[in-house]
């Protein structure tokens, strides 16, 4: 297989599966062979991001991210992505045991953020306990010049409860607490709702009603996704004219 990406995934499945979908929503195939070529380490066993985050005498996940990237370096595809927002708070570590390039979520959603700094407009940033600890948006956010509404603690527990009691445990997409905390953030204040976490995405994805409006960086990064493996289908058609042409 040639001209392919790897999906660093797992983390966690149902979440993985969405970005899956959601990526392949995109397309409009005539055939099989329209679809783009990728690798999936669905890696379920990695331990948990956030709890590690919190508490460094908790498993680390690096370990098994960095073996993750040991066996995607054998395979050599074009380029990583890692549906995780958490995870990348490991991304530097990622980086430095690959010459194959991984796109930074992070950087990618706050590239792609529809208004300016200057706008004044009030950005809500829902992520689990580990994201907003580790500062990985705010500290993105705030080089840029927005203004950034953080959740208080019992917004903070509803998140968690969506996250963790309701997705991960039950994988129930406890859609009134998804609205309930869009709701909450703009009460707060906020302009827009950044969702930092997969699992935000998984609910949103569901949302039929759509009443508040978000950043989804799982959806921003599946359009950089998109446009990349669109660039590897180029090159690989392009690759088959000449070769015929020869």
């Amino acid at each position: 297989m040639k001209n392919f990406f790897a999906i660093l995934g797992g983390m966690g499945t149902l979440t993985t599966t969405n970005f899956l979908v959601e990526l392949n929503k995109k397309h409009n195939p005539k055939k099989d062979q329209d679809f783009f070529n990728y690798i999936l380490f669905n890696h379920a066993e990695i331990p948990d991001r956030t709890a590690y985050i919190l508490d460094h005498s908790t498993p680390s996940p690096l370990p098994a991210l960095i073996e993750d990237i040991e066996k995607i370096n054998l395979l050599q595809p074009d380029f990583i992505v890692m549906p995780c927002n958490t995870a990348h708070y490991f991304i530097d570590d990622l980086k430095e045991a690959t010459s194959i390039p991984i796109i930074d979520m992070i950087k990618e959603t706050v590239k792609a953020i529809p208004f300016p700094a200057h706008s004044k407009k009030k950005i809500g940033l829902a992520v689990t306990q580990g994201t907003l600890e580790s500062q990985l948006y705010q500290l993105e956010l705030l080089s840029k010049g927005y203004e950034v509404i953080l959740p208080d603690l019992i917004q903070q527990n509803k998140i968690n409860q969506l996250i963790y009691t309701f997705i991960k445990e039950q994988g129930i997409i406890n859609l009134l607490l998804y609205e309930e905390i869009l709701e909450d953030f703009k009460l707060m204040g906020s302009d827009v709702t950044l969702l930092g976490c997969t699992e935000l995405s998984l609910a949103n994805s569901h949302d039929p009603l759509k009443r508040f409006p978000v950043i989804d960086a799982e959806k921003i990064l599946i359009d950089k996704t998109f446009q990349l493996a669109q660039e590897l289908k180029v090159r690989d058609n392009k690759a088959l004219i000449n070769s015929d042409i020869v």
